[in-house]
Formats: structure tokens, C-alpha cells, sequence
């Protein structure tokens, strides 16, 4: 009997012991950690005065690893080579290659390129401060960087500091020849700041620098530049929070940016709020270089030339067969950057042109004039060859019309017949209007308009028969057919908006898409009020160029002339238009 209590008693145990091993799961990882690396300890100190030898080391919390640090780090003043940046256990070991001036404040600035091992948190902006001399220049400067067109924050731009210390260079000509005295990169931000300065008045300059050489010496880098000096000025600590040490601080550096900091990090990353900042707004300047980017026949009897600038100045001399101005019809764009040429049936089937522009060549080109033609293929006897039709869109959407549009026919070449009238109708709901009116509305006779009046929720068709239009080459249109209705008013919103500039100057205000697509821009120079109907129900957006050269148009600036962008401003808020409603704004700027 004991034993089978004995055996009873061992089998519960089993049991109890197998459910509890079933009922423990293994533990989970837990949150995931978004906590950069701490900083324990500089050695020496950050900010330590009397630097001596070629080394300091930071230590954090955890491990970390370098993410990309050659590219990231800065040192300012400048060294001839960068330092060797080591791992060891916890600590980096920052050592450099060169001798250090004499009674010179350095900044090292490692951008976010310090991230833990596991998440890749980054420990953004460090920087870290000493001084060869008997003190560290205490003195600071802060500012943001924007894209002058648009005002996005820019990230990742360089922005330099220069000395007025060259003998031989002009101080505004620096960044061209010499580089940086100070170095620091923007945040996600545009956000920037220099420590460590002393008291001199600097230049201030913001380069998009694409082949890192820290020169403003490509084409294709976006500068920007303040009009006069900066003086650094000192930002001092904010008082520590007594009741709890490892409180977090927040400190407004700029406006709308808010910088969050441990409070154990005091002595290297915090400051209070500085007295000024500097806005940088990045533009590229404008190639005056004139340039063919392309020459190509897009389709028979359409060649379109591309060029860098304005084409007003350039010349295109035939080469080997004569090719006067009586075999094609010229066309530009708005911008007269693109030049097509609607060719008359050539008797040649190539064109050999050289381009030039005040007297200099700028590339002689060769052109196959039918893109089609097959020249090394012999066709079969029974082939025959599709009939070409000139090609035509309307300004119909979907098969609706706005209320304040009329219907537009854009022709793909220039027209010089029309035939067929008597066959032409227009049909308004159920009323037929035969050989309906049309005008050309552009000197090429390429776009027709059908004035008619539009009313709401009314269909409409028009139709042209087969050939009624025809180019210079006899290429005809095929039957055209076009069925359309218009909406009712009751589906449009109303927007009034009032403008009351502080400064009477030429403006341009754009009507733009959530997504900054400008639908339709007005110019004025003093107090205005511009009312747009028939809006669709959407988002939009708001902008105001300074125009002031008065061209209707935003500019660029240009380093070389010292000539700042066109100033932009958004308004602050975007503008739910609504159906069937009206709605008033005002703009004081």
C-alpha cells in the first residue's frame, strides 16, 4: 500500500511539474529599443582647455558602432587629413594624424554616425570641443537652411563659416578657392548650429555640395549666402533641474523645432535659447551657357531641338542640301528653351544642320527625317500601307467639361484647310446647330475653340467628318466624334480671397494642389481681391512670389552677382474648398 501511495504521489508530482513546464513560454524580446547611446565620460573633458597630444576618447553605455563616420565627421578648423576613429569595448578613441595649431578651439562634429549595435539608434549631432590654448571659445551660432523655391528644409547641406584672413582673395570670392575655417552639416530639420567660435564677424555660406570638396565649383550645386556678416554670441546653460537629475530638458533653439536632451548630458549638448538665428534659402543658379541637349525627329515631319537657354540667338545653317524657311513652320515654348519645326513634305529624307549662336558652333547634327522608313527591308507587294491621320486632343476630361471652359481641339501640326463644313454639327442637349463656328486661337493654327455657351448638367456632342482638316503636308484628320456633359453648378465652390501686402512691388499669386501643382496664378502690386470660381472640391494651396523684376515669374539668384532668389511665402494654412459654398480669406503680408 506505501508503495502505491509512494508511486500515487510521484506521478502528481510529474504532473505538476510537466503543467508548469507547459504554462512557461519563453520570454519575449520585449519593446523595441529606440534609445540612442549615452554619454558617460570624455577624457579628456569635453570643452577642456590645454589639449595636449593627439587623442580623447568618448565613453557611452553601450556598445556602439560607426555608421559612415569618414563621410560624416567634420573637424573645425579644418585638418589636412581626417582623424582615425577606433572602437575599443565601449570607448571611441578619436586620434589625429597631423599637428594642431597652436592656442586654436577645435569642434569635431560626428553628425549621427555613432549608433548603437542592435537598432542602429544614432546619437545625433554630437560634438566635441576642445582647445590647445589657455581657453575654448565659448561663442555660438544657430540658423535653418530652406529650399528658396519651395521652402522645404534641407537636409544634409553643408554650411561653412569663413575668416576674413586672405591677403590675396577677395572675402566674398572664398568659397570658390579656400575652404571652410568652421564646418557643420544641416539635421532633418535644416537645422544647424556652430560651437566653439570666437568673436570675429564671419561669412556665412550654405553650399549643396555634390562632390564634397567643400568648394562652391560645380554647375549643379545650390548655394546659399547672407547678405552681411554674423557675429557669434554666447548661449548660455539653462539651470539644472534639482528635483530630478535625469529629468529631460526641452530647449527651443529655433522656431517650431524643438530639441530634447538628458539632463546628464548638460556639459556637452545643452543650451538655451539663442538671441538670433540666420535663414539660409538654397537656389541654383541659373546656366547661362548656351547648349543643344537634343535634336530629334519625334514623329514624320516634327523635329523638336532642346536647348540650355532661350533659343532667340541661335542660327541653323543646312549643310550639303538647301533647306529654306518656305519647308517648315517654326514653333517655341513658353520658356523658348524648345524649338519644333512642322516641316513641309521635304524632297530629302535626311537633314544635315550645323547650330550655332553668335558665331559659336554648338553641334552639327544629322537627321533621318521619317522614323518609320525601313530603309534595308523591301515590303511585300500585297502590303498596304496605313492611312496617317493627323492627330488631335480635346480638353475633355473624363467626358465633362467644366462649366468655364469651351471646348478646344489641339491639333498635333499646323492646319491651312478646312472642308466639310456643311457636314459639322454641334448638338446642345436636343437642339442640333449645323456647321457650328470655330476660331483659331494661336498664331500656328494648331488649336481650335468652339464658342458655344456652357450650361449645367447639359450633354453635348461635336462632330467633324472624316477629313475636314488637313495640314500643309495633306494629312487629314479621321472622323471626329465627341460626346461630352457638363456638371451642375451646385458641384463647384466659391473662393474670395483678399490680398494686403505691407509693400506695394509686383507679386504673383498661385492657386496650387495640395501637392504644389499651380492650377492658375494672378499678378497684382497693391492691396487686391481675386475671386475664383467654379473650384472643384479639394485641398488647396497658396503661395506669393516677390516678382521683383516684374517678369510674372519666380527667379533664381546668382552667387557670382550677389544676387539673392525671389522671396516666396506660403500662406499658413491650406484651404478645403467645399460644393456649393463660398468662402472669403484674408492675406496680410
Amino acid at each position: 500500500m506505501r508503495k502505491i501511495k509512494l508511486y500515487s504521489f510521484l506521478v502528481l508530482i510529474a504532473a505538476i511539474v510537466a503543467g508548469c513546464a507547459n504554462s512557461i513560454s519563453p520570454p519575449s524580446g520585449g519593446p523595441k529599443d529606440v534609445d540612442p547611446p549615452k554619454v558617460l565620460n570624455t577624457t579628456p573633458p569635453n570643452g577642456s582647455p590645454n589639449f595636449k597630444g593627439y587623442k580623447f576618447e568618448v565613453e557611452f553605455d553601450e556598445f556602439i558602432s560607426l555608421d559612415n563616420i569618414n563621410q560624416a565627421a567634420l573637424i573645425s578648423p579644418p585638418t589636412d587629413e581626417l582623424p582615425d576613429f577606433r572602437l575599443k569595448g565601449k570607448n571611441l578613441v578619436v586620434r589625429f594624424k597631423e599637428d594642431l595649431k597652436d592656442s586654436t578651439t577645435y569642434s569635431v562634429y560626428f553628425g549621427n554616425a555613432i549608433v548603437d549595435i542592435t537598432e542602429k539608434n544614432p546619437v545625433k549631432n554630437y560634438n566635441y570641443i576642445f582647445s590647445t590654448g589657455d581657453y575654448v571659445d565659448s561663442l555660438s551660432f544657430v540658423g535653418r537652411v530652406f529650399n528658396a523655391f519651395d521652402l522645404t528644409p534641407v537636409e544634409e547641406a553643408f554650411v561653412m563659416l569663413y575668416k576674413d584672413n586672405n591677403d590675396t582673395i577677395v572675402f566674398d570670392s572664398l568659397p570658390y578657392y579656400v575652404p571652410p575655417y568652421y564646418l557643420t552639416r544641416t539635421d532633418e530639420y535644416g537645422n544647424f548650429r556652430f560651437n566653439g567660435l570666437d568673436g570675429n564677424k564671419y561669412l556665412l555660406f550654405a553650399l549643396n555640395d555634390q562632390n564634397n570638396s567643400l568648394f562652391f565649383d560645380m554647375p549643379n550645386e545650390e548655394i546659399a549666402f547672407l547678405d552681411s556678416l554674423i557675429t557669434p554670441y554666447y548661449i548660455g546653460k539653462p539651470v539644472r533641474d534639482s528635483v530630478r537629475i535625469d529629468s529631460l530638458i526641452s530647449v527651443e533653439l529655433l522656431p517650431d523645432t524643438i530639441v530634447t536632451v538628458a539632463d546628464s548630458l548638460l556639459p556637452d549638448s545643452l543650451f538655451a535659447k539663442p538671441q538670433s538665428s540666420a535663414e539660409l534659402y538654397l537656389f541654383l543658379t541659373p546656366d547661362t551657357t548656351q547648349a543643344l541637349d537634343k535634336a530629334e525627329v519625334q514623329a514624320k515631319n516634327r523635329i523638336v531641338f532642346s536647348f540650355t537657354q532661350p533659343a532667340d540667338n541661335v542660327v541653323f545653317e543646312p549643310v550639303v542640301y538647301p533647306f529654306d524657311s518656305s519647308m517648315y513652320i517654326t514653333e517655341t515654348n513658353k520658356t523658348r528653351d524648345t524649338v519644333i519645326w512642322h516641316l513641309n513634305n521635304p524632297p530629302t529624307d535626311s537633314l544635315q544642320l550645323v547650330l550655332t549662336c553668335f558665331s559659336d558652333t554648338l553641334r552639327e547634327v544629322y537627321l533621318k527625317l521619317d522614323p518609320s522608313k525601313k530603309s534595308a527591308r523591301v515590303r511585300k507587294r500585297d502590303t498596304v500601307e496605313p492611312r496617317e491621320y493627323l492627330r488631335y486632343t480635346p480638353n475633355i476630361n473624363g467626358n465633362i467639361l467644366d462649366l468655364n471652359k469651351m471646348p478646344k481641339l489641339v491639333f498635333s501640326q499646323p492646319m491651312v484647310k478646312y472642308e466639310n463644313p456643311d457636314s459639322a454639327l454641334l448638338v446642345v442637349g436636343n437642339d442640333s446647330i449645323w456647321k457650328p463656328e470655330f476660331e483659331f486661337i494661336d498664331s500656328l493654327r494648331k488649336t481650335i475653340v468652339i464658342p458655344v455657351d456652357m450650361m449645367e448638367e447639359t450633354k453635348y456632342r461635336i462632330y467633324f467628318p472624316d477629313s475636314s482638316f488637313s495640314n500643309w503636308n495633306n494629312i487629314y484628320t479621321d472622323e471626329i466624334d465627341i460626346r461630352f456633359k457638363t456638371p451642375s453648378l451646385r458641384e463647384y465652390g466659391s473662393l474670395t480671397f483678399e490680398l494686403l501686402p505691407e509693400k506695394k512691388q509686383d507679386y504673383v499669386f498661385q492657386l496650387m494642389t495640395e501637392k504644389e501643382a499651380v492650377i492658375s496664378e494672378y499678378s497684382f502690386s497693391n492691396d487686391t481681391v481675386i475671386t475664383m470660381d467654379y473650384m472643384k472640391p479639394e485641398t488647396y494651396r497658396f503661395k506669393i512670389i516677390f516678382d521683383n523684376n516684374g517678369n510674372g515669374e519666380w527667379d533664381s539668384g546668382n552667387f557670382g552677382e550677389r544676387l539673392q532668389p525671389e522671396k516666396v511665402i506660403y500662406y499658413p494654412k491650406s484651404v478645403k474648398v467645399r460644393a456649393n459654398w463660398e468662402i472669403e480669406e484674408e492675406w496680410k503680408f
